[in-house]
């Protein structure tokens, strides 16, 4: 073992291969015994391709190049496609407009068409319907007058020929909608809606109507079936009975439990876990249960270090798992040889397609390639620690670890504290590659879960609603206080880092508490909350104003006494007085680039030290691999520089 300063270890890790998000497995399926998923693939534009299992373990790419599985419907996207018969139906991201293609390769896809002439954001949440003949989905479209529209269409499958369709509007009216589901007799359609100002989380109804065969199809006798004050509605859909159960965290059980609505239009609870059974809507096609046989549902359970599949009593209510817990599991689905399929998330590995079948158990599924075991990744300490208002936040504690490397005896490492974006998100204990790469060089790491993060009930979460920027702030201050208390991180050597709310949060914690902080890395961070409110996408635009508290006029929005000024770091940049590097995508449209550039202009006018790397073509999140090590390495490099400055070192 060789002996160095805690945050200056040369890292045994090559960061392309610790940022192997290209290789993560999305939505397993199998179809006629074969294993298909969805994969970001290394290219330079990182698009998503469907792939399928090979000979001897290896995988394949179904879909050609010029073809990126993705969406555009409220910036994040999602699950947007759906299996026809032997084909696939997938929206492409470049025009916005459905593709069919056989699932082989060599396979060309064939467009089926365009809402007009130019791109739009496009579809997801598709959903073949019983007898295959057509689809549903959600679609978003510009609008010329004002925000872009959304809708669910049906579209009409020709099965033999792929032509002769259309596209048929069946629901519109509200601004936003998810999850269409048809029931297992195409008789009937739910659906989940809801309107600015609440996001998903807030409040949603969840609808359902009579479909009408024929050609066009046609929805009659629409009716809410859950449209009440505090009540969020995600995870619908029909059992093979017919009965339609969806999951709520409405305020009589305050965390995300299955409901049925029954034949006689009654809404009562099935269970009563004080975990989630679903969690926030930021992307499409979140699948966390399936019927396992009548009466039962497998279920992913999410409770406050991990996750958990049991298996629902839908009659009774009891619970009982079918797996350990891990530190998630995602897109759950019935395997076609009885079984369940989905992929796990670990604290040592990239994740994967497992199966689980009765007594056996979860295990590997063979047809998709097994990632390798990183039995040198840090292990992850769940914490709990107190903060203001006589309340808890939470978080993950990860020592610096290195098989080659120790600290002086005496001393202790540099903290780096991560925020995640949302801020309605939340951080596990799953494997990330930059978490491994920081504590290699031997840095301490706190991921922070403030009150607003999803997996600890309705209360934690929505008690940010007013308070942004300032709870939030204060858990990291807590947490950061914490640790120190306990011994366990260099006071004089605190970093923070975070991305989009995350940034937003970085740049907030560096005005309100500098002297805490020797440095911050800020990703496409929020540094003015006029700008964005006045910038930012369709899918977004109102929730700024219940996260501060107050509802967006800008006139108003530019006073002093608005919670805009007071809780935007750009307007408290006196109160900066250390270090940050700040990263930025060209093409980002969630947060665009001005509002990253208006927070550079300010440090460079006040002399602050920063850096600043605008990177061309990248969005909200960086796909391209060359992008995320070329980020990584230059806040590394930025913080170890510091940390060398502080302690003397040439």
């Amino acid at each position: 073992m060789k002996t160095a300063h805690f945050g200056l270890w040369k890292s045994h890790l090559d960061p392309e291969a610790v940022l192997d998000k290209a290789v993560r497995p999305e939505y397993p399926f199998r179809h006629e015994g074969r294993l298909f998923w969805l994969q970001t693939l290394s290219g330079k534009r990182g698009r998503t391709a469907l792939m399928a299992q090979a000979e001897a373990g290896r995988a394949e790419v179904i879909t050609p190049d010029g073809f990126d599985i993705r969406t555009r419907v409220n910036e994040y996207g999602g699950r947007c496609f759906c299996v026809a018969g032997d084909r696939i139906v997938f929206n492409n991201f470049d025009d916005g407009c459905l593709y069919i293609q056989k699932m082989e390769v060599g396979a060309a896809p064939s467009r089926l068409a365009a809402w007009g002439e130019e791109p739009i954001p496009g579809f997801a949440d598709l959903k073949t319907s019983p007898d295959g003949c057509w689809i549903v989905a959600v679609m978003e479209t510009p609008n010329p007058a004002g925000e872009n529209s959304c809708r669910i269409v049906a579209v009409r499958l020709e099965p033999e020929s792929g032509a002769g369709w259309s596209i048929v509007p069946l629901v519109s009216g509200a601004d936003f909608y998810a999850g269409p589901a048809i029931s297992p007799d195409g008789g009937r359609l739910a659906w989940i809606e809801w309107s600015h100002p609440d996001m998903p989380w807030d409040r949603t109804r969840l609808m359902c109507a009579d479909i009408r065969a024929g050609d066009p199809v046609a929805i009659e006798n629409p009716a809410a079936v859950v449209d009440q004050k505090e009540w969020s509605v995600c995870q619908s859909g029909f059992l093979d009975d017919g009965e339609l159960i969806f999951v709520s965290d409405n305020p009589e059980c305050d965390f995300w439990n299955f409901y049925r609505y029954t034949a006689s239009g009654e809404v009562s609870r099935i269970s009563d876990e004080k975990g989630e059974f679903g969690e926030a809507h930021w992307v499409f096609g979140q699948r966390r249960w399936c019927e396992l046989e009548a009466g039962t549902v497998a279920a992913v359970l999410t409770e406050r270090d991990g996750d958990r599949i049991v298996r629902l009593d839908t009659k009774a209510g009891t619970c009982r798992s079918l797996s350990d817990r891990l530190a998630g599991y995602s897109h759950l689905g019935p395997d076609d040889s009885g079984a369940l399929i989905c992929v796990t998330h670990h604290e040592d590995r990239i994740p994967e397609i497992v199966r689980i079948a009765g007594s056996a158990g979860v295990e590997p599924d063979s047809g998709c390639p097994a990632p390798a075991i990183r039995k040198d990744a840090p292990s992850p300490e769940f914490v709990e620690y107190p903060t203001t208002r006589g309340e808890v936040a939470y978080g993950y504690f990860y020592r610096p670890h290195h098989p080659g490397y120790c600290g002086h005896d005496g001393t202790r490492p540099p903290l780096v504290v991560m925020v995640h974006g949302g801020p309605t998100g939340r951080s596990s204990r799953e494997y990330a590659g930059i978490r491994h790469y920081f504590c290699s060089l031997g840095f301490a790491l706190l991921d922070i879960n403030h009150r607003g993060s999803t997996g600890f009930g309705r209360t934690f979460r929505q008690s940010l609603l007013g308070n942004w920027g300032i709870d939030d702030c204060d858990d990291i201050v807590a947490g950061i206080r914490h640790v120190i208390d306990e011994d366990r991180v260099d006071a004089d050597l605190v970093f923070i880092r975070g991305g989009s709310a995350g940034g937003y949060a970085v740049l907030r914690a560096l005005t309100r508490c500098s002297e805490l902080f020797c440095a911050g890395a800020s990703y496409y961070g929020i540094g003015n909350l006029i700008t964005l409110s006045e910038i930012t996408h369709r899918f977004e635009s109102r929730y700024t104003d219940r996260l501060v508290g107050e509802t967006f006029d800008r006139n108003r929005a530019a006073s002093p006494e608005s919670r805009f000024t007071m809780r935007s770091p750009i307007f408290e940049m006196d109160r900066l007085d250390c270090p940050l590097i700040l990263f930025q995508g060209s093409d980002d449209r969630v947060v665009p680039p001005e509002v990253s550039r208006e927070v550079v202009e300010l440090l460079r006018k006040k002399g602050i030290r920063h850096a600043y790397h605008e990177y061309p073509g990248e969005g909200h999140g960086f796909r391209q691999k060359a992008t995320r090590i070329d980020a990584l390495t230059r806040e590394t490099d930025f913080f170890v520089d510091i940390i060398r400055e502080r302690r003397g070192i040439g």
